[in-house]
């Protein structure tokens, strides 16, 4: 297995990233939200969901990983509280913008892993010309339901069993799952109003009575260490060994 360095930019200092750069010219952008995760799942679960998983892949690639994108756009959970969605097109702006500026600096591998599954539309909008321009540089880009195109497609869903699987393996200090529990009001949303039917998402749980409250899929009390283990390890593996392969 090749061994190489990773960090994080922010941390280093101008000579040390055209150093790792030169040696390692991959990048990782972990592409997250603050978004309300039911009720056992920090608010930033997306972030960090996709920077764990980074940091995984480098530890097998090595490279250099971005601050997690927290602002992110689009989703079913736009009305409750501890959400920050912003448009689309501002996101779509940033994307682009730090994308070309990464191709720019040298980078040979762009890893756009999003932990927010919406960010795929704005991926698939951004993407293409970018690697259409530079057909050398290899961009891997997508969630975990994506990203490993037909190899591996792990299953999605929100603050259900999938993705509390993802983060029990990931970050489990952060996880409560005696958290999910009823008996509460309207005090969780803004103004302690609910939104009116017509504007809930179909799939997600707006009872805030409801243990389950905020989620979307399988219920996350039947979510696992050993289950989100298994996915993740197969998605780093994939990931890293195309990684590997590409600048070996």
């Amino acid at each position: 297995m090749t061994h190489r360095k990773w960090a994080e930019y922010h941390q280093l200092r101008p000579d040390q990233i055209s150093e790792l750069v030169d040696q390692t010219p991959i990048a990782f952008w972990p592409l997250g939200l603050i978004e309300h995760h039911g009720w056992h799942l920090p608010v930033g679960y997306d972030g960090l969901k996709a920077e764990r998983v980074c940091v995984r892949i480098a530890q097998k690639t090595g490279g250099i990983i971005l601050p997690v994108m927290w602002w992110g756009a689009l989703g079913g959970h736009g009305d409750f509280l501890w959400t920050h969605y912003q448009t689309t097109e501002s996101t779509a702006q940033i994307l682009y913008t730090t994308t070309c500026q990464l191709v720019q600096f040298g980078f040979q591998v762009i890893v756009l892993l999003a932990g927010h599954y919406p960010w795929q539309q704005i991926l698939d909008q951004e993407l293409p010309k970018i690697q259409l321009d530079n057909p050398d540089i290899l961009i891997l880009s997508g969630t975990e339901m994506s990203i490993c195109g037909e190899d591996i497609k792990l299953t999605g869903d929100h603050a259900g069993r999938a993705e509390t699987s993802y983060g029990l393996a990931l970050f489990p200090e952060l996880i409560d799952l005696r958290e999910l529990r009823s008996g509460r009001d309207l005090s969780v949303w803004p103004n302690s109003e609910m939104p009116p039917k017509e504007k809930w998402h179909p799939a997600v749980c707006f009872d805030q009575n409801d243990s389950l409250f905020g989620q979307m899929g399988q219920p996350a009390d039947e979510a696992s260490v050993d289950e989100g283990e298994s996915a993740i390890s197969a998605l780093v593996d994939n990931l890293a060994n195309k990684i590997n392969a590409f600048l070996d």
